[in-house]
């Protein structure tokens, strides 16, 4: 028996949850760590509600950087954002979302949250609620999250011992295998991880962030007619 839309968005987003939930405490402790007030970093994430933007623009302030370079960084690291908004809003105009609907499902973008709303409309017919809620859903457990990191502070076990500190990539390669249905794909995905991966362990994670997506996206969109 099918779940209503509205049931369907909210489960797909909290498959999610054992990553995400984590994640956002350990940003609240990062961020409690950097001096950040705990509702000041739960506004943050619902402001902001970036994870990789967020942690690089705290570890920023925590050094002594000044802001405007951290508002130049979250700036540049979103950017790929512009794109997937575009990809969201499209989503959002086949399943009949009205106006301030698609607005809202742009503004709530993130990878996973798409990843979620692609793969969810590649198997039928999705409803603007049910997209609407995904992207709540997230939010609310990324903003809650932070706000419990912030919370409790020092007082979290180390989450490294574990195995949660490492739930960005983790999130990341969960991504790979809803998007991977292809062998072009997960060829593309692969190597796209194996750069990345190589970049960052040299000291250049934001250019793996920056420039790896929408590199090997185009390679692989330029490809695939040829190939088939």
């Amino acid at each position: 028996m099918a779940r209503h839309p509205a049931v369907e968005g909210v489960a797909r987003a909290l498959t999610l949850a054992p990553g995400i939930l984590p994640l956002g405490m350990l940003f609240g402790a990062a961020a409690s760590a950097a001096g950040i007030g705990p509702w000041a970093a739960a506004a943050l994430s619902a402001l902001v509600f970036a994870g990789t933007a967020q942690f690089a623009a705290v570890g920023l302030v925590a050094s002594g950087a000044a802001v405007g370079s951290a508002v130049l960084l979250v700036a540049l690291v979103n950017a790929r954002y512009v794109l997937l908004s575009a990809a969201t809003l499209d989503l959002g105009r086949k399943a009949g979302a009205r106006g301030w609907q698609r607005v809202a499902l742009a503004l709530g973008v993130v990878d996973e949250t798409y990843a979620l709303q692609a793969a969810w409309a590649r198997q039928g017919a999705t409803t603007a609620a049910g997209l609407l809620l995904v992207s709540l859903t997230f939010w609310l457990m990324w903003v809650g999250g932070t706000l419990a990191g912030a919370l409790l502070g020092a007082r979290l076990p180390d989450l490294a011992r574990y195995g949660l500190d490492y739930a960005l990539p983790g999130i990341a390669v969960g991504l790979l295998g809803i998007f991977a249905d292809t062998r072009e794909r997960l060829l593309a995905g692969l190597a796209a991880l194996a750069v990345a991966g190589a970049l960052a362990l040299a000291g250049l994670g934001t250019l793996a962030v920056l420039l790896v997506p929408p590199a090997f996206a185009f390679a692989l969109g330029r490809w695939r007619p040829r190939g088939g």
